[in-house]
């Protein structure tokens, strides 16, 4: 994956482009002034820049020539407004790769960025030993055999399980096997076993027909249907009821299902790709899992092993969130050596999410005028997103009540507002609205 720079002092371009890019699967660093890129070349290698011509202070020819001094392999490439053929010349004789004359289209600036790639002997998109894979991060061995599983049965139309501790990314995994697969112009459907009712599922899986039960006034199309020539992504699978296990299975050995109230057979070719965080032969000695399920969705296995087990990707996973969210704000950001020492150090008991999120909590806490992270600010998020479980129980209370104590603390702090509280406590939405489901949390309880 390729790391780039890129200049402009147009706050809009330069965050447009920057998104475009991350979209597109680089790693890229925005900014303003050529003194600010000189420093983010003194700091790390990168592999190309994108810079403007005309600024305010240094131009971005004599920015080229003071990036070259610091980096002879980086390849400048000029986008300006004020497009000549002796402003061409002049930065190809500086060291330059190439000149584009704004306003261009993404497709010539990709067009020059995969020359670049290609030169610097990197892929972009799809190869499974790139530091960063469809949103995947990660250079250990365990990632790159994750790639490497992923690119064997992208195109295959036989089941996927994906297993791993919450936070490791399966669902990043569904989303590259279909996104990477013939079936990406069709459908990708993700459904969270855990996030509703028993009862509801096989309705939601399969759809019902008119008066199939009391309040069924119309057709309803399920999820295998509107995955049709898709991917279906069943998540948190062990918690899927016994009934609906049945019917899936049978779904998955014929391709066929019956909506509720029917008696017509319906087919299509929906593929099912499915993912559990728990042992899943744990769950089918309890009989929470049925063992011929298992065997039938058992048959491609992707295991995704917990961050702690792969220290190496840290840093890339690190510097990976930090461009994205550098690309989303504008504002470049990096870590101190102290950063990286106890990013280093961290178990990293929520995977990746947890990383992530530390990360966020991060950038909006630090002053505006800071660009670099410190230890002291990694331990002041980490110690904000334990908080959702580390709150002291009362004498005689449990883990699961100060848990409990804490979240609605946490919402009544910030008006019942979600979104806000799941930033807060450092965990996701639909992490927070299943705990609020599981504690059975209400409005006008009072912490």
């Amino acid at each position: 994956m390729l790391k780039l720079i890129v200049l402009d002092d147009d706050h809009v371009f330069r965050k447009n482009i920057c998104k475009a890019l991350v979209n597109r699967g680089y790693e890229v660093f925005p900014a303003e002034a050529g003194e600010e890129a000189l420093r983010l070349v003194s700091e790390r290698r990168f592999d190309a820049a994108l810079i403007d011509m005309k600024m305010p202070g240094m131009d971005g020819l004599q920015v080229i020539k003071e990036m070259k001094d610091i980096q002879p392999s980086i390849m400048g490439i000029i986008l300006t407004g004020h497009g000549s053929f002796s402003d061409a010349v002049k930065t190809i004789k500086l060291g330059g790769y190439h000149y584009l004359t704004k306003p261009c289209e993404m497709e010539e600036v990709e067009e020059v960025l995969k020359k670049v790639s290609m030169a610097f002997g990197k892929y972009v998109h799809g190869e499974p030993d790139e530091e960063v894979y469809h949103g995947i991060a990660g250079i250990s061995p365990a990632i790159r055999n994750v790639r490497r599983l992923i690119q064997k049965v992208k195109d295959s139309a036989l089941p996927v399980l994906i297993s791993g501790e919450s936070g490791t990314g399966k669902e990043l995994v569904a989303r590259a096997i279909h996104f990477d697969s013939c079936r990406k112009e069709f459908p990708f459907i993700a459904i969270n076993c855990a996030t509703l009712k028993p009862e509801l599922l096989e309705n939601e899986f399969f759809g019902h027909v008119k008066g199939a039960f009391s309040g069924a006034v119309g057709l309803k199309e399920g999820l295998v249907k509107f995955a049709d020539n898709g991917t279906l992504f069943i998540d948190e699978i062990a918690d899927m009821n016994p009934g609906v296990q049945a019917s899936l299975l049978r779904f998955i050995e014929t391709g066929e299902f019956r909506p509720l109230g029917s008696g017509k057979e319906i087919k299509v070719n929906t593929r099912c790709v499915s993912a559990i965080n728990r042992d899943i032969e744990d769950e089918v000695k309890a009989k929470r899992l049925r063992h011929d399920l298992y065997f039938r969705l058992n048959v491609c296995r992707i295991n995704i092993p917990p961050l702690r087990e792969r220290p190496e990707d840290i840093p890339v996973l690190a510097g990976y969130f930090l461009s994205k969210f550098a690309a989303h704000s504008g504002r470049a950001v990096s870590l101190s050596p102290g950063a990286k020492e106890r990013i280093a150090a961290h178990k990293w008991p929520g995977n990746v999410r947890e990383l992530c999120h530390v990360l966020q909590r991060v950038l909006v806490m630090l002053n505006s005028e800071e660009d670099t992270i410190s230890g002291r600010d990694i331990d002041r998020s980490l110690q904000s997103r334990a908080g959702v479980v580390q709150q002291c129980p009362e004498p005689g209370g449990s883990l699961d009540e100060a848990e409990k104590r804490s979240i609605l603390q946490s919402l009544e702090a910030h008006g019942w507002n979600i979104s806000r509280t799941a930033a807060v406590l450092g965990i996701d939405r639909r992490t927070l609205q299943r705990k609020i489901s599981k504690y059975l949390i209400r409005k006008d309880m009072r912490a």
